[in-house]
């Protein structure tokens, strides 16, 4: 009987060594080598992880042919975790004949210009934007655009290299900025090229969801909202809450209606997906949709809300076994607290006070990390997360920096 498993494509280390505890043979992970090399920590056995260049998608299958081969192992499914290995993910599932969203829907929805313009083609509400490949774009995007606007690389995640641009001479130095720093990057995956978006700023509250589409019906996961603390870098994002109230009257199959709306015209059919959008005046704008599950502090926010793990349904989606998700009563309010670095130094240990709302932190930095502030380094400066359950006698927004307060960052030598 053949060893049946759901190839996981490109994740990171530190995400093999969860998923792979947690499944073990219902997984084998297909990894970048570098990757593989640098982390210091648990590593799956030889039988459950191929290693190859994914940066050579030809190699990657061919390596990955000749390990499902040599230990004996079929394909039941194909998950990916990261934004940067969608393509590599895509072609695994051609190659194996198996579902996976095709390689021009992700293509699409990594360009923010062509995806943008592809749900205003559809009558989706998005910023505008536009793509900026030199510096004699700008001013034609600002027309559109207007000030201010946000300047960003044409793909990425997160808010690494995001700016909030007031005029022309901030929009043309963030630009030679963005450019220089993309011409240097060391993840060529994400960032394949030095283009950048001028995108219209929406001042509304930001959300995120993770949901299923399937024979054209949206089923949400989970919705949270954000907290932004845009102090520590524009649109970096402070703390997520779970389950995510609305500010106004908008529905739930509103929402859901957008959300088919917007996959369909990015080609998308059935899939597990990820979607950042913002509300304003009771209308949801789009803002990002990709075809994997949200990353960062979420998925231990979803568990400690509601008991759910979400590697494990990701890759039960991916093996195309029944989902349960939980009902919307058995999710408790929760709140995640990203613990960010404001200062640079050599991370030695972080001091917590006693506060009976935390029920679960986690500081995944060792001690002799070194912190590098952005823009010359977004994820560094990210030491972990604390999830509390918030107190209702006070704003939310407030006890999350209040928590975020009393974990006191230590560094190595530190006279201060």
């Amino acid at each position: 009987m053949p060893d049946k498993r759901v190839v996981v494509v490109g994740s990171t280390a530190d995400y093999n060594e969860i998923i792979h505890k947690l499944l073990r043979d219902s997984v084998l992970f297909l990894t970048d080598v570098h990757e593989s090399l640098s982390w210091g920590g648990y590593k799956p056995p030889l039988k459950d992880e191929c290693l190859t260049d994914l940066t050579d998608t030809a190699l990657s299958l061919r390596n990955l042919k000749e390990h499902l081969k040599l230990h004996k192992i079929k394909i039941s499914g194909v998950a990916c975790f990261d934004c940067e290995s969608l393509p590599l993910a895509s072609a695994v599932a051609k190659t194996l004949s198996l579902p996976f969203p095709s390689a021009d829907s992700i293509d699409l929805c990594r360009s923010k210009s062509r995806s943008h313009k592809a749900w205003k083609d559809s009558g989706v509400l998005c910023p505008k934007t536009r793509t900026v490949s030199s510096l004699n774009d700008i001013s034609g995007a600002v027309e559109a655009t207007g000030f201010p606007a946000v300047l960003k690389p044409a793909t990425g995640s997160g808010s690494e290299l995001v700016f909030l641009v007031k005029n022309q001479e901030e929009a043309h130095e963030k630009f030679r900025f963005i450019e220089e720093k993309l011409a240097m990057h060391h993840n060529t995956r994400m960032y394949g090229t030095t283009d950048c978006t001028l995108e219209e700023y929406i001042d509304g509250t930001e959300y995120s969801c993770d949901w299923i589409m399937k024979n054209g019906q949206a089923e949400i996961i989970r919705f949270s909202r954000k907290i932004h603390d845009h102090s520590l870098s524009f649109g970096t994002t402070s703390a997520y809450v779970v389950p995510g109230e609305r500010d106004t009257d908008l529905s739930t199959e509103d929402v859901k209606k957008t959300l088919v709306k917007g996959a369909q015209a990015l080609g998308f059919s059935d899939m597990i997906a990820m979607t950042d959008m913002m509300e304003k005046d009771g209308r949801i704008y789009l803002l990002e949709m990709t075809p994997r599950i949200g990353g960062d502090c979420l998925p231990w926010l979803i568990e400690e809300s509601s008991g759910l793990n979400m590697f494990r349904l990701a890759i039960d989606h991916a093996a195309g076994k029944k989902l349960r998700i939980p009902a919307a009563d058995q999710w408790a309010v929760k709140c995640a607290v990203r613990i960010i670095a404001d200062s640079e130094g050599i991370f030695d240990h972080v001091e917590m006070d006693d506060d009976s709302r935390i029920t679960r932190s986690l500081i995944d930095k060792k001690t002799g990390h070194e912190i590098i502030l952005p823009p010359e380094n977004y994820d560094s400066r990210i030491l972990g997360f604390v999830i509390f359950t918030p107190d209702t006698s006070e704003k939310l927004k407030d006890q999350a920096e209040s928590i975020r307060r009393s974990v006191r960052i230590i560094y190595k030598n530190d006279i201060r």
